[in-house]
């Protein structure tokens, strides 16, 4: 089976474990809807005192720019909460359990202060490869693209980390890398595999909003709208639920319940869980 066809049937696997908690999609709704309101009530008033044009005429203070960051903090605070939540509804399911949406909410709230740490932690360090990368120099991009390609892939399991184990920030960032380095292909499985499938899944929703087009133009557009927020909620639940499989497989050994080993090892290159 090829890679792709594993990780089709890996989603399908996490898919099934979602249908049995179909409120979990909620949660990328809520985030989405946050950052939204997060952005506005950052947006509208530094467009109105005329932030965005200093920065675009190279007279923006400093100041300026440590507002933008502290939006950079809140709106990753919002998207890293609720998906704490998503991963924690997943793990009671994986264990057996019958989740509810604040079941979610409170596991994440139980770990506002890990949180909030990741999040400095991880604005500042996204900050940081984003302005490598935006170097005019092709070496200095070149570095911040595997720079940040690295990191993406060390911190893959941190929010399971930060949320089912009593460790700080730094030693979560420390084990998320630790369970990497002994289980690199999950990371490379769960994160390219499932980008790829998504841009496959999004196809069938340009050919609608054709369809649409032919018939009226702002129908086309509406449809297309609507099929990406679906699909965009879908794939962030289910990516979450796979997170969570991925977490459990690599520490106890064993694919979770409804998951299949043959399936994630073959999809990991072969590899067997190693004792950690």
């Amino acid at each position: 089976m090829s890679t792709l066809g594993r990780t089709w049937q890996l989603y399908k696997q996490s898919f099934a474990v979602l249908s049995a908690d179909v409120e979990v999609l909620l949660f990328p709704v809520m985030s989405a809807a946050a950052a939204l309101l997060v952005g506005a009530s950052f947006f509208v008033p530094l467009y109105k005192i005329g932030t965005f044009a200093a920065i675009h005429e190279g007279t923006a203070r400093w100041d300026d720019y440590a507002t933008l960051f502290v939006w950079y903090c809140v709106n990753f605070f919002v998207v890293v909460f609720f998906n704490s939540a998503l991963v924690g509804c997943a793990n009671i399911r994986l264990s057996g359990g019958d989740p509810t949406v604040g079941d979610g909410l409170r596991i994440a709230a139980g770990r506002l202060h890990r949180i909030a740490a990741w999040t400095l932690v991880a604005a500042t360090v996204g900050l940081i490869l984003q302005t490598l990368r935006n170097r005019r120099s092709a070496l200095g991009g070149l570095v911040g693209s595997f720079l940040g390609l690295s990191w993406t892939l060390l911190t893959y399991l941190i929010v399971p980390v930060l949320i089912f184990e009593e460790k700080g920030i730094f030693e979560s960032v420390e084990r998320s890398a630790s369970l990497f380095r002994k289980r690199w292909g999950e990371q490379i499985a769960g994160s390219f595999g499932f980008g790829l499938l998504g841009f496959l899944m999004f196809l069938p929703g340009l050919a609608l909003g054709a369809l649409f087009w032919m018939w009226d133009r702002g129908a086309g557009v509406i449809a297309v709208a609507v099929y990406t927020l679906i699909l965009a909620a879908v794939t962030s639940a289910v990516k979450g639920i796979f997170t969570v499989a991925l977490y459990r497989y690599a520490t106890q050994g064993e694919a979770p319940p409804g998951f299949s080993s043959d399936l994630i090892d073959g999809a990991l290159g072969g590899r067997k869980p190693a004792g950690v």
